[in-house]
C-alpha cells in the first residue's frame, strides 16, 4: 500500500500552470531508461521531479459498477484516502505505459478532467510531475485534457522470464521496458495463493515452465473478494490452476539490488484478463461461514461454503474437524449441495464447554482434483476455529489464537462481547477506542472502530459491543454495528507490567497476547531510558525506543506519539515526541511538545499495545501515562493554527519556481521561524526573524521540483501552514 505522506497539490494550482512552458514528451521518452543505467541498478526515469506534458490512451475504467449493482465505485484499491489511479499507454511495445497516480489532497476534480471520470479508450493530454514510488514511475496530474474517446488499447505479449527469476527478483535489464504496459502471458501456472489482511484480500503467484515467478495483485476491483470493502465476487484460484492467458498492467515493486519489494507484478483489471485452461483447476472454495458463530456446547455447528469448478463440476465436499489445539486426528462430515452452496455439520456431541474446535473444508471435482480451504493438509495454512462457550463469547475468545499468523477465529463474523473502555476518543485521551475484558492478563484487549456512537464513550464505561471482527494488516479490530453502555465509572483493569525488552522485535509467542491491552513498561532495575530518539534511523515516523540501557539502542519497546495519518494513529495529547514536526504535521498536537533525546529517563510508561508495520509499539494516551519523564528538550507549545494568523500571512507564488515569499502583518512584534520540509519530513530550508511586519524570502533554486510543506511557528503557536509546489 502507498505510504500516506505522498500528498498532492493546492486547489489554486491551475492558475499557475498557464504561466509555465513545460516540455512535451511521449510516454516512451519519459519511461526509457538507458541500458547502462539498468546494468548499474538504476531504473529511475531521467525526468523524475520534472513537470511535463504527455498524451496517451486510458487503459482501464476509473470507476466500475460493483458486482452487486448500485452506484459506481473506484476501480483501484487504496482510494479511500482520496487516491485516483489508472494507467495510460501510447501504442504498444517497450516503455509505452505509465501509471497516472493522484493521491491525498488533490483538488476534486483535478483542473480540467477528473481522473475518476476517465474510461478505457479515452485519449488524454496530461500535464503532470514525474515521480517515483518503490521503483514505479508515475505521472502525478496537474491538469488532464480529454482529447477523444473510443481509442483501441493494445496488448503486449510478455514472458515472466523477462521480468523476474524463480525467486521473484526483478530483472531490470529486460523488465523495466515493460513497466506500465498492458501485458498478456500464456500458459502460466498458479504456484501459491496468498490471502492477507485477515483473509479480506488475496494475491497469488504464477510461474512459467522454467519456474520464473510473478505476483498477481488485487489492485483493481476485479480481484476483490466478497469480504472486501467494497465487496467483489472474485474467487481465488487453487494451486495448480493453469491460465491459457493472463493479462493486466505490469507494475514495479523494486527488489534485488534496490529495495525489498515484490519485483515486477501484474494488476488484472477485468474478468476477461483471466482465461483458465480447461481441466487444470481444482474446485474453488470460498465464503466459508458457520452458524452459530459462537456456539454453546449444546448446539450443532453448520458450516457452509461456496464451492465451484471453473472447468467442470464439483463431485463431493466434506468438513474435516478436530477438537483440541494439538489434536492431529481430524474427523470428517459430509456436505450437501444446494446450487453452489455446500453445507455440513460439526455435531455438538463432538465438543464440550470450553473446547477448542478447528476445521477446514475439502472438495473434489470430475477431474479427480481436490482442494482444501484453508490448505491445512499441505501445511500451508492454519485451520478455522472456534471455542464453545455456554456463558457467551469473550474478548479472550476473539483474540486468542495458537497460530502464528495471529488471525482471530472469528474473522469476518459478527460477534458480541463485553469489556471496560481503557482508551477513548474523549478530549485528552488516545483518540481511539479500546476495551478490555476484566480479570484477564492476556488476549483481553480489542480495538473498536467505525461507529459514530464510539465518540460518546469514556474510560471506565462497561460496554456491550456487537460487530464484525476484521484483521486490519494483522491487527484485530471490531467494526462496530451497535454499542450499549451497561455502566459507567468502573475501575480500569490494572495495566500489565512488562519489561520493554520483550517488544524489541515482534515475536508471536511473546507479543501477540498483549495486542490491544493496557500495558505499563517498567524495569525492576530503576528508570527506563530513551535508548534511541528515532527507532527508524533517519526516517521521521514518530517512533522512539525505550529500554533499560542507553548503551543498547536496539533493545526496547517502540513508543508512538503525535502522529495521525490514514494508516498511523497515536495520541495528540501526549507531549513526548521524537521530532518537533509533529507539532504542525500529521494531526496537529493538542498539548505542548517535548522532543525526546537519547538518554532521557522515565520511571514508567503506560499505554495501549498496538501492532503495525511488523512491530509492536506502545500508544500512550495522555501525559498522565508518563511517570517522571525527564527531558530538557521541550519545543514551543504550538498546537493548532491560530485563526488570528490566517489572514496575516500571504504565501506566493504557488506553484513556485526559484523563490517563495511569505509576507505578514501581525498585531505586534514577535519571534517567527519559517521552515520548508520535503514529504519525508526533512527540513530543507529554515529562516528566523523577530518582527511585526515584513516577509520571508526562501531561495528555492537548489531544490528539486516536487511538493513541500511550508510552516511558520510563532512564540504563541502555529502561525501559517501551506503545501507548496515547486515546478520547473
Amino acid at each position: 500500500m502507498r505510504k500516506p505522506f505522498l500528498f498532492l497539490l493546492l486547489a489554486g494550482l491551475a492558475a499557475g500552470l498557464h504561466a509555465q512552458n513545460y516540455p512535451v514528451l511521449t510516454i516512451q521518452q519519459i519511461q526509457t531508461v538507458p541500458q547502462d543505467s539498468l546494468v548499474a541498478c538504476r531504473a529511475s526515469s531521467l525526468y523524475v521531479g520534472d513537470t511535463v506534458i504527455t498524451t496517451g490512451v486510458v487503459v482501464m475504467d476509473a470507476r466500475i459498477t460493483p458486482p452487486g449493482g448500485g452506484a459506481p465505485v473506484t476501480n483501484a484499491q487504496g482510494v479511500q484516502g482520496g487516491n485516483r489511479n489508472i494507467w495510460l499507454q501510447n501504442g504498444t511495445g517497450p516503455f509505452s505505459g505509465i501509471d497516472l497516480f493522484t493521491t491525498n489532497g488533490v483538488p476534486v476534480p483535478v483542473p480540467g478532467t477528473d481522473v475518476l471520470d476517465l474510461v478505457a479508450g479515452d485519449s488524454v493530454k496530461v500535464t503532470g510531475i514525474i515521480l517515483e514510488f518503490s521503483g514505479e514511475t508515475e505521472i502525478v496530474p496537474l491538469n488532464i485534457e480529454l482529447l477523444a474517446s473510443g481509442k483501441a488499447v493494445g496488448r503486449n505479449p510478455v514472458e515472466i522470464a523477462s521480468l523476474n527469476n524463480s525467486t521473484r527478483i526483478n530483472n531490470l535489464e529486460t523488465g523495466e521496458q515493460w513497466e506500465g504496459v498492458y501485458a498478456e502471458f500464456y500458459d502460466v501456472t498458479v504456484v501459491t495463493v496468498d490471502p492477507f489482511s485477515g483473509g479480506n484480500r488475496v494475491g497469488f503467484n504464477v510461474a512459467d515452465a522454467a519456474g520464473n515467478r510473478m505476483n498477481v495483485s488485487d489492485r483493481f476491483m476485479v480481484q476483490r473478494l466478497p469480504a472486501n470493502n467494497p465487496p467483489g465476487n472474485f474467487v481465488a484460484p487453487t494451486v495448480g490452476t493453469v491460465y491459457d492467458t493472463l493479462r493486466g498492467v505490469i507494475a514495479h515493486s523494486q527488489n534485488g539490488c534496490i529495495g525489498t519489494g515484490r519485483g515486477y507484478e501484474l494488476f488484472p483489471f477485468k474478468s476477461s484478463d483471466y482465461v483458465v485452461q480447461a481441466g487444470s483447476s481444482a474446485p474453488l472454495i470460498s465464503a466459508i461461514t458457520r452458524n452459530p458463530v459462537a456456539p454453546s456446547s449444546s448446539q450443532n455447528v453448520n458450516v457452509s461454503a461456496t464451492i465451484t469448478d471453473v472447468d467442470g463440476t464439483v463431485t463431493s465436499a466434506k468438513i474435516f474437524y478436530a477438537v483440541g489445539q494439538s489434536n492431529p486426528n481430524y474427523l470428517e462430515a459430509p456436505m450437501t449441495q444446494s446450487g453452489s452452496t455446500w453445507t455440513g455439520t460439526i455435531p455438538e456431541t463432538a465438543f464440550s464447554d470450553g473446547d477448542f474446535v478447528k476445521y477446514y473444508v475439502s472438495a473434489s471435482d470430475d477431474d479427480n482434483l481436490t482442494a482444501n480451504n484453508p490448505s491445512v493438509p499441505s501445511g500451508n495454512a492454519s485451520p478455522l476455529f472456534f471455542t464453545a462457550r455456554d456463558n457467551g463469547l469473550t474478548v479472550y475468545d476473539v483474540q486468542f489464537t495458537p497460530y502464528s499468523n495471529g488471525n482471530s477465529g472469528y474473522t469476518n463474523l459478527e460477534v458480541t462481547v463485553t469489556g471496560i473502555v481503557t482508551a477513548s476518543a474523549d478530549t485528552n485521551d488516545l483518540g481511539y477506542v479500546y476495551i478490555q475484558q476484566e480479570g484477564q492478563t492476556e488476549w483481553a484487549g480489542l480495538s473498536l472502530t467505525q461507529n459514530s456512537a464510539l465518540a460518546g464513550l469514556r474510560r471506565g464505561d462497561r460496554v456491550r459491543a456487537t460487530g464484525v471482527i476484521q484483521e486490519s494488516f494483522n491487527f484485530t479490530v471490531m467494526v462496530v454495528n451497535s454499542i450499549a453502555v451497561l455502566s459507567q465509572g468502573n475501575a480500569l483493569p490494572a495495566p500489565i507490567d512488562l519489561n520493554p525488552a520483550l517488544f524489541t522485535t515482534y515475536s508471536f509467542a511473546g507479543n501477540e497476547k498483549y495486542e490491544g491491552m493496557l500495558v505499563r513498561l517498567k524495569s525492576n532495575e530503576g528508570d527506563l531510558y530513551v535508548v534511541t530518539s528515532n527507532a527508524d534511523g533517519t526516517s521521521p515516523f514518530a517512533e522512539y525506543r525505550v529500554g533499560e540501557s542507553v548503551f543498547d539502542p536496539a533493545t526496547g519497546c517502540r513508543v508512538l506519539a503525535g502522529r495521525v495519518t490514514n494508516s498511523v494513529f497515536s495520541s495528540l495529547y501526549f507531549s513526548y515526541v521524537n521530532d518537533s514536526m509533529w507539532i504542525t504535521e500529521a494531526g496537529l498536537m493538542q498539548v505542548p511538545a517535548c522532543v525526546v533525546q537519547t538518554g532521557d529517563t522515565v520511571t514508567s510508561l503506560t499505554g495501549i499495545m498496538n501492532f503495525s508495520f511488523s512491530n509492536m509499539k506502545l500508544l500512550p494516551r495522555n501525559n498522565a501515562d508518563a511517570v517522571n519523564f525527564r527531558t530538557e528538550y521541550c519545543a514551543s507549545s504550538a498546537t493548532a493554527l491560530d485563526p488570528a494568523f490566517q489572514q496575516a500571512f500571504r504565501i506566493y507564488p504557488n506553484p513556485a519556481s526559484d523563490v517563495l515569499h511569505a509576507s505578514f502583518e501581525l498585531p505586534r512584534t514577535m519571534r517567527l521561524q519559517a521552515s520548508l520540509r520535503d514529504l519525508s519530513g526533512r527540513t530543507v530550508l529554515q529562516q528566523s526573524q523577530t518582527a511585526g511586519s515584513g516577509a520571508f524570502r526562501l531561495d528555492l533554486s537548489q531544490l528539486p521540483a516536487g511538493i513541500y510543506i511550508f510552516t511558520v511557528i510563532s512564540e504563541t503557536g502555529l502561525a501559517a501552514r501551506e503545501k507548496v509546489l515547486i515546478a520547473r
